[in-house]
């Protein structure tokens, strides 16, 4: 922390103007560089703060009075946000170079907090949203019917617990063996760059070694002819005395002689050189040049690397669309599972209307036979009894003849006061939760509205971006034809080079022919001398010799002449090949800079054209489903206004009847004294008609039946179909995991070949650079050698020839001194070569020092590349873990709803079933008969039947899932069905104590059972479901003694 402190403060100082300045203003100073219109007229840490809150989108817990005091906690945390905000900002470019051209330590404390910067503003972000979706499943999970129900799911969660431990060791397996296939991977990739940097430095020892060669040569070479020049030195200066010495005008003149050809030919040499230097100069500024437009196109292939890692982003926001896709994939199926849910309490509310029908039926079966009862007791009374004593009989008689028949109608008034007191409560809560699902729905509308706009507000950057990244690739291909026009410009140079130094040549010609009238001068004096001196026989044969040496030196003049001209024609050969070398390799870069281009914009055409199906796709399912379920949600109303609407008409109907009755029973009372006779009819009516009732009854009986068997029928094969739905349901998401890991891992691997195919193209891309680098130095190599040795030849015949001069010097005899303006000449020439030749050491030097530069540039490049691919691939790692993790979270999710949907529904039998004949005899109700406790029984069966059916599939279905890995599994389920069969038991019986021993006995059997792949968590989970299970026999007692509190009010 206190190097990472360090690195900030230099980064703080690089911006300072004086040593006295602020840590405000400067820091003031960076925002107004990177975001302008936001700090246009601000001062102070506040503005600052307000800055970095705008930037980040959040509230910061800085103390301004801290800052003001300058403490360094505070200080060090605001900078390392200001250094982030910074190099995110649009002009980042120029904080970046800035940073790079910082010390290595610097860099790496910089960027390390950089990252832990943004990790911190990511994890932030994922940590919002995940608060967001627990705040959405908790609202929905309070509003349903199945908040209230959790602890009687307690059973089936220990089962899925079991099942989520099996999957969980097999996901763990297959974790290992995909983490060995990534480490060998991973040292293929270890072993691959391992020999590929072998490879480079083997050539780069190779080249190096070359090039020492060369050099070392090429001194050797330079330090012979320095000391064969010395030598010479040395000797033409003995020769220049000798000369001095020599007292006769012949000698001197055969002297003069092959000293003038001499000098002609020195100069022929010196020219000769001198052209060779500028060649060598030439070819100087060449190399200068290409390492210039190799500069060029590096900076080409970095911004081409940064078009590449924005397509990979990119690539990542399509992953977090797939993503997006199955969570609303996993939102459809918990849907489907509340449509089911719903469809199941329709059936529960049509098996409630049937047996409010049965009631009424009983209902009208009683008053029918208080009618009869009343007509038997008038009858009785008007044969015995008078009028006056008639009317409080029947009352009385009534009771004391049929008391059953009066706690009847007590026990049905008092089930129809409870009975609707019920449905209104179960229609009011139904109706809420419809509400409240509603509202969860236009909740989810919106937010995947605001989804399908931040999508195309996504879309609308990617299309500005990709029209910024076109706008790029025409400045490059603009700057690769301004270099085009630079290297033609450097052609038309190296031509008036060419030409300059051909007027060069005209020059030293003319320079010649002045020479060369010179010496005629001297010549025609020497002549002239030998005239006075000797006969003009002697002077005749001696300019006939003097003719044919000259015609020799011209003949050698001739073919010097046409050798420069064949090297002449070679470097212009050479030249010629050098360009169309570069403008092949110009070329080359652009047809490459044309394919990246035309690839980036087919890929991101594919994905824009994907993205706009898929949010398509999205939006209308979405809007189908909210259709559908809007649709159902309206129906289900209706149906409910419908039952409450008969519900209300029924009622008003037994209360009419009741009414009726009374009236009836008055009518009766007033209306006693009949005749027996009357009587007599009316009691052969009265049995005819229950003779016809009785038929009847046989009749709906048999129809009945037929209906319910045919019900029993219907509900087993809808149980069946249910059954096949949620298989295939649970089949097809299975299938929907499968391709998206399957996508997942095609997308990694076209990642990873990616990386693989553009580490190649630049291995290749080096190689060849490589190549072309040994076949110049090679080239130039070959051509300083072969200047070399014609140098040397050169040099031999100029030993050759002063060995001949000292030889003619010893045979003379002439005492005259000789003229002393050609050694200066000479030493002239020899200062101007050796100031050349020191020329081109400096300039090998230079190149050199430039190519160690370029070689260290490369290896800081490839050490940034290594760690870049380090973090990469640990940044890969850490989301395929959160994805991983994101799953299996919600695959969890999901089976818990659909454990707490059933344990509902076996919640809900449990309630609707009718109190014991034990509570009807403490409440004082009268008990049932055989046939309507056989009625009772047979209802129960039909309604339990579709129930069993479901909870059945539901266990096949996870039996299913689970059948490979599941025997231990099953052996608990059975033990558990055990004890709650003998709980039932004991609760029938009263026996409470004994059940707490049995539970204890049970639970050390789950746990020897259970010994191998249990944990403390799974014992702590089995006390609970053995808790819940005891108290859930107090609950339904509870339940039943209510109707007695309500009786005794």
């Amino acid at each position: 922390m206190a190097t990472e402190a360090m690195s900030l403060m230099r980064w703080l100082g690089f911006y300072t103007t004086d040593r006295q300045e602020q840590c405000v203003s400067v820091v003031l100073r960076l925002l107004k560089l990177a975001f302008p219109a936001a700090l246009s007229d601000r001062q102070g840490w506040k503005d600052v703060v307000m800055t970095l809150e705008l930037f980040y989108e959040t509230s910061l817990t800085f103390e301004i009075q801290k800052l003001n005091e300058s403490s360094p906690e505070t200080l060090r945390n605001v900078l390392e946000l200001v250094l982030a905000a910074v190099v995110q900002c649009e002009a980042k470019e120029t904080f970046v170079k800035d940073i790079l051209s910082m010390d290595d330590a610097v860099q790496t404390d910089l960027m390390t907090i950089i990252e832990r910067v943004m990790r911190q503003g990511a994890r932030g972000e994922k940590r919002e949203e995940k608060k967001e979706e627990k705040e959405i499943h908790e609202a929905l999970g309070r509003h349903s019917p199945l908040y209230l129900t959790r602890y009687a799911a307690l059973e089936q969660q220990e089962r899925e617990n079991k099942v989520l431990k099996e999957e969980n060791i097999q996901l763990a397996e297959e974790l290992t063996q995909t983490m060995k296939k990534y480490h060998e991977m991973k040292a293929e990739k270890e072993e691959m760059v391992i020999n590929v940097q072998q490879w480079k430095e083997q050539m780069e020892a190779d080249g190096l070694r070359r090039e020492r060669s060369l050099h070392a040569e090429y001194d050797g070479r330079i330090q012979t002819l320095q000391l064969q020049l010395g030598a010479i030195k040395t000797e033409l200066d003995d020769k220049t005395v000798l000369a001095s010495k020599v007292p006769a005008l012949r000698d001197e003149v055969d002297l003069l002689r092959p000293v003038a050809s001499k000098l002609v030919k020195m100069e022929a040499a010196v020219v000769k050189y001198k052209a060779k230097i500028d060649e060598l100069a030439g070819a100087k500024d060449n190399l200068r040049r290409l390492e210039g437009t190799n500069a060029d196109l590096i900076e080409t292939n970095l911004a081409l690397e940064s078009q590449l890692a924005k397509a990979a982003s990119w690539q990542r926001k399509l992953m977090e669309a797939k993503e997006t896709n199955t969570i609303m994939e996993f939102r459809v199926s918990e849907l489907k599972t509340q449509l089911a849910r719903e469809r199941q309490e329709l059936v529960l509310a049509r098996a409630d209307i049937t047996s409010l029908q049965s009631t009424l039926q009983e209902a009208k079966a009683l008053n029918a036979q208080l009618q009869q009862s009343a007509d038997h007791l008038l009858s009785v009374d008007v044969t015995g009894n008078d009028s006056s004593s008639s009317a409080p009989t029947v009352a009385s008689g009534i009771s004391e003849l049929n008391p059953e028949l009066m706690q009847k109608l007590i026990r049905l008034e008092y089930e129809n006061v409870a009975l609707k007191n019920q449905v209104d409560s179960e229609t009011g809560a139904r109706i809420e939760g419809l509400l409240d699902e509603v509202d969860d729905m236009t909740r989810v509308k919106k937010y995947f509205e605001q989804k399908y706009f931040d999508s195309q507000y996504v879309l609308q950057s990617t299309t500005f971006e990709f029209k910024s990244t076109k706008a790029e690739l025409d400045l490059t291909i603009a700057r690769l034809q301004a270099n085009a026009g630079q290297l033609r410009e450097w052609h038309w140079c190296l031509q008036e080079d060419v030409a300059a130094q051909a007027v060069e040549k005209q020059t030293a010609v003319a320079e010649r022919d002045c020479l060369a009238a010179r010496l005629y001068d001297g010549i025609e004096r020497q002549h002239y001398l030998t005239r006075v001196l000797s006969s003009r026989e002697h002077e005749l044969s001696e300019i006939r010799n003097v003719n044919e040496a000259l015609a020799w030196q011209n003949e050698r003049l001739i073919e010097q002449c046409e050798r420069l001209s064949q090297r002449k024609e070679a470097l212009e050969a050479n030249l010629a090949r050098q360009n169309e070398c570069v403008a092949m390799q110009a070329e080359d870069a652009k047809a490459k800079e044309l394919r990246l281009w035309q690839q980036n914009t087919r890929e991101l055409t594919q994905i824009c054209v994907q993205n706009k199906k898929q949010v398509a796709d999205i939006i209308s399912s979405m809007t189908l489903l909210v259709d559908a379920k809007s649709a159902e949600i309206v129906q289900l109303t209706s149906k409910l206004q419908k039952v409450r609407l008969e519900h209300d008409i029924d009622r008003q109907k037994l209360e009419a009847a009741h009414i009726s009755t009374a009236k009836e029973l008055k009518l009766y009372q007033q209306q006693y004294s009949i005749s027996n006779a009357d009587w007599n009819t009316k009691e052969e009516k009265l049995k005819s008609r229950i003779k016809e009732l009785e038929r009847l009854c046989s009749q709906c009986t048999k129809q009945e039946l037929a209906l319910k068997s045919i019900i029993k029928s219907q509900l087993q094969s809808n149980g069946q179909l249910v059954a096949q739905n949620k298989v295939m349901k649970a089949d097809a998401v299975k299938s929907r995991e499968t391709i998206a890991i399957f996508e997942n891992t095609t997308t990694r691997l076209e990642s990873k070949v990616a990386l693989l195919e553009r580490q190649r193209s630049h291995f290749f891309a080096q190689e060849e650079r490589k190549r072309d680098t040994v076949d110049r130095i090679s080239s130039y190599s070959c051509q300083l050698s072969t200047q070399v040795t014609l140098v040397v030849a050169e040099l031999e015949k100029v030993l050759e020839e002063n060995k001949k001069l000292h030889a003619k010097q010893s045979r003379c005899h002439c005492c005259r001194e000789s003229p002393r303006g050609t050694p200066d000449s000479d030493q002239k020439a020899k200062k101007n070569y050796m100031n050349r030749i020191q020329q081109m050491e400096h300039d090998q030097q230079q190149v050199e020092h430039k190519r160690r530069g370029l070689l260290l540039v490369n290896a800081k490049l490839i050490l940034e590349q290594k760690e870049l691919h380090v973090k990469n691939a640990s940044l890969s790692n850490e989301i395929r873990e959160l994805k991983e993790s994101v799953n299996h979270w919600r695959l969890c999710d999901e089976r818990r709803k659909k454990k707490e949907g059933h344990a509902s529904v076996a919640l809900e039998n449990n309630v609707m079933k009718l109190p014991s004949p034990c509570a009807k005899r403490s409440r004082g109700l009268p008990t049932d008969t055989a046939e309507q406790r056989a009625k009772l029984e047979h209802e129960q069966k039909t309604t339990e039947l579709p129930r069993r059916s479901q909870n059945s599939s539901h266990d096949s279905s996870v039996a299913r899932l689970s059948s490979s890995r599941m025997h231990e599994g099953s052996v608990s389920f059975d033990h558990e069905k055990r004890i709650a069969k003998r709980k039932r038991k004991q609760e029938k019986d009263g026996t409470v104590g004994e059940t707490t021993r049995i539970e204890s006995g049970l639970i050390a059997n789950c746990n020897s059972t259970d010994a191998e792949a249990s944990t403390s968590g799974s014992t702590s989970t089995l006390r609970s479901h053995f808790i819940a299970r005891s108290l859930a026999p107090d609950k339904l007692k509870q339940d039943t003694e209510k109707p007695s509190e309500c009786n005794q009010q």
